[in-house]
């Protein structure tokens, strides 16, 4: 009579729930929507394909079995029989004759052994079997009567061994195989199995087609028969040894299950799925669960495998071949146990990676599974798992959905490593003491993955929303003084702090001449295509645009952002500009529209920067002597004839050798002098124009007129014509103090009256 079948409720419909409470929760944004996608993509994955990320999982649980193994009992009645290379090197090579077998079979039943198995397949006859030995001897010329009679008196090594195989309980293996075989193994044991109405326990279970079995004059005489075969994962470690299989549709045992089901006196295997009356599924129709052995529940997972728990290889389990065979054993570590023998020489190849160990001996495995059954110490992952591990990863994963657009990354990142932290010991403290396999890698890379896919695209829109701020703000202020602002809001306070600055004054000459006539949409329209270029030009060098005062510009270096090459970027941009305006003439010229002129002043000094106003309303400019004669140079410009000139705080910081002094100049409102300098936009000056133009200044300071009048006339000058109007300038003034000679204390100072 079949089992009362029921089914606990699906996980499918909490993660719907949670699903649903976040699209409501979402909104219509990107932020939300994409995250929950893949969220959605994880989940599903995780249902419909349980091993999904299922490798991670593996190296987590190998990395948990090497820090916690499975403690070895001393005492188990679990024995391996080694034919070890001290066996080969004292027996004879691989393989042995069977008269030799069946001697080891009579010493391991005369020791008291419960079950002998072998993990050792004897599928061809014996090398030296009298039906082997005929043809061989009939060839080397004896009479075939003297073969028979001599063949007559020599046992069958085969018959010998299955004589000894039928004196006690011997498991004998067998392989499966999907080419070839020979035969099909007999049948020691029945199978039944207990399940839902409709429930297929088998149909996760590997199927084979064949099989490769022992010679049938072996099997008939063993008590029991098993496979040998092991399913390595992915990267060919065994942490799953199978228990059951199928041989075309008929379920066969394990070696191992066979001799556990004599050592236990059983005689059918009991399987159960989950749809037995006291299983748990999460879903319908998923196999296996568990197999009745003798009296000995083993639980499985739906491929009918046991996960193992493996322990320290213990040496003082194994007994050398030798050993036995020469009687130099002692009997009580035989008496009443389960003895496997099986190949543990290097060379003959039967090594397996585990958990542990990249060697280890097959026969090792079995006799681990052994013990480990009879210890009822297993490692369990039931299925209702995939469905707890997935809707703690959604509920989550959610959580940061939501959390991260509202209290930022970093405090979402705490509440992620929390529930990370939760789900490691979680899983590992469920291992260490419950021998329970929780997946602690999907949560992992579930909540990591959420989170940073619901981080970057915050940050994504936040960085649009910035970006549109800094283009808009930009173009109120200079950019670099937007993104310092960016990085650093708490400067948005009032106050200020002492800098070296560079300051550039630049204004229209003539502005107010040039402006009668226009409208007001013309004149608009004529200081914006002057003002454009000029400013890209001033932010391309890293100058801060403080304000534009009608048709001036006023600018600074070294501020908000440190640029050690202020000075030199300052008068970069001033010959820039000079020659940009040379080529907006051209165009302008081209069309008829009028030309412009301007002056350009800079100069060098220590201001207070900062942000000034109110608290309702403040900029960000700078304060000090150094802003009053940046401006008074620029206004300088109109008297030299000239469209720049220099501070000499700031030529000095230039040390272009292409810089012209001008003159020791005393600007309005100021009593202490200046040199002030310039740069043609386009320097053709050479070493001799040079000398001679520092001859003309030292002449001029020294009232040598006449001297100062000779090298003005002198051609060498004439190789800067910009410079025309300043010799104009020197040879009016010369003749004004010929006529009103300057006190005797002058120094050469020139002293501006105007601004």
């Amino acid at each position: 009579m079949m089992a009362k079948r029921y089914s606990l409720p699906t996980v499918r419909s909490p993660v719907t729930v949670l699903l649903s409470l976040a699209v409501r929760l979402a909104g219509r944004t990107i932020t939300y929507w994409l995250p929950i996608v893949l969220l959605c993509a994880a989940a599903f994955a995780r249902i419909a394909i349980p091993d999904f990320l299922g490798r991670l999982s593996l190296i987590v649980f190998d990395i948990y079995q090497r820090e916690s193994p499975r403690q070895a009992d001393p005492n188990a009645p679990v024995r391996i029989v080694a034919i070890d290379d001290r066996s080969l090197k004292e027996v004879g090579q691989w393989p042995w004759s069977r008269t030799v077998m069946a001697k080891l079979v009579d010493k391991l039943r005369e020791a008291g052994a419960a079950v002998v198995v072998f993990d050792v397949l004897f599928t061809e006859r014996d090398r030296l079997s009298p039906s082997l030995l005929l043809p061989y001897l009939a060839d080397s010329g004896a009479s075939k009567d003297e073969v028979h009679h001599v063949l007559a008196t020599v046992p069958d090594p085969d018959k010998k061994f299955a004589e000894a195989i039928a004196k006690l309980p011997v498991v004998l293996g067998f392989a499966l195989t999907d080419s070839g075989g020979n035969g099909t193994p007999q049948r020691k044991a029945g199978f039944a199995f207990i399940g839902g109405v409709g429930d297929d326990p088998l149909r996760s279970v590997q199927r084979y087609s064949g099989a490769i079995g022992d010679l049938p004059v072996l099997q008939a005489a063993a008590a029991g028969s098993g496979f040998v075969n092991s399913r390595p994962d992915w990267d060919n470690v065994l942490r799953r040894i199978p228990l059951v299989m199928r041989l075309g549709n008929r379920p066969v045992p394990s070696l191992a299950a066979e001799a556990l089901r004599l050592a236990l006196g059983g005689s059918t295997y009991i399987g159960r799925s989950s749809g037995a009356s006291d299983g748990k599924r999460f879903g319908e129709n998923t196999g296996l669960n568990s197999f009745l052995i003798g009296a000995v529940a083993v639980p499985t997972d739906s491929d009918g495998m046991v996960w193992m728990h493996y322990a320290a290889p213990d040496p003082r389990r194994y007994i050398s071949a030798s050993d036995i065979l020469s009687g130099k054993f002692a009997r009580s570590r035989i008496n009443g146990d389960i003895v496997l023998v099986g190949v543990t020489a290097k060379g003959l190849n039967d090594l397996h990676a585990t958990p542990l160990a990249r060697d280890t001996p097959g026969t090792e495995i079995h006799a681990q599974l052994i013990e480990q059954v009879l210890q009822q110490n297993f490692l369990t992952r039931p299925d209702w798992l995939v469905g707890a591990e997935t809707a703690f990863s959604v509920v989550v994963g959610l959580l940061m959905i939501v959390l991260i657009p509202r209290i930022g990354a970093l405090a979402s990142a705490a509440v992620g490593g929390v529930a990370i932290a939760g789900a490691v010991a979680t899983s590992w403290f469920a291992f260490r003491d419950a021998q329970m396999l929780v997946d602690p890698a999907f949560p992992i890379l579930i909540i990591a993955g959420i989170y940073v896919a619901a981080t970057l695209l915050s940050y994504r829109q936040t960085e649009r929303r910035q970006r549109e701020i800094r283009q808009a703000f930009s173009r109120y202020m200079s950019p670099y003084m937007v993104a310092e602002l960016a990085r650093h809001p708490e400067k948005l306070v009032l106050g200020g702090e002492i800098k070296l600055i560079t300051i550039m004054f630049c204004d229209i000459r003539g502005f107010t001449t040039l402006s009668e006539g226009l409208s007001a949409e013309e004149l608009a329209r004529l200081i914006n295509n002057f003002l454009t270029p000029m400013t890209e030009i001033i932010t391309t060098h890293k100058g801060t645009i403080d304000k534009y005062i009608g048709d001036c510009i006023m600018a600074f270096w070294n501020a908000p952002l440190d640029d050690p090459d202020h000075a030199k970027n300052a008068v970069l941009a001033a010959q820039a500009m000079r020659r940009r305006l040379v080529e907006l003439n051209e165009e302008w010229a081209a069309v008829g529209r009028r030309q412009l002129h301007v002056g350009i002043g800079i100069n060098t000094g220590e201001c207070c920067v900062g942000n000034f106003g109110s608290e309702q309303r403040f900029d960000y400019s700078l304060l000090g002597d150094p802003v009053n004669l940046s401006s008074r140079l620029e206004g300088l410009t109109k008297q030299y004839g000239v469209d720049l000139i220099i501070g000499e705080d700031t030529a000095a910081m230039v040390g272009d050798p292409d810089m012209i002094e001008l003159d020791l100049v005393a600007v309005k409102g100021k009593s202490r002098a200046v040199r002030i300098f310039t740069l043609p936009p386009y320097p053709t000056q050479t070493m001799q124009f040079m000398a001679r133009h520092q001859a003309l200044l030292a002449a001029y300071r020294h009232r040598d007129w006449e001297e100062a009048l000779r090298l003005l006339d002198d051609d060498t000058l004439s190789a800067e014509p910009e410079l025309t109007p300043v010799y104009d300038l020197f040879r009016h003034r010369i003749a004004e103090l010929k006529v009103t000679p300057p006190p005797s204390d002058w120094d050469g100072v020139f002293v501006a009256h105007e601004k």
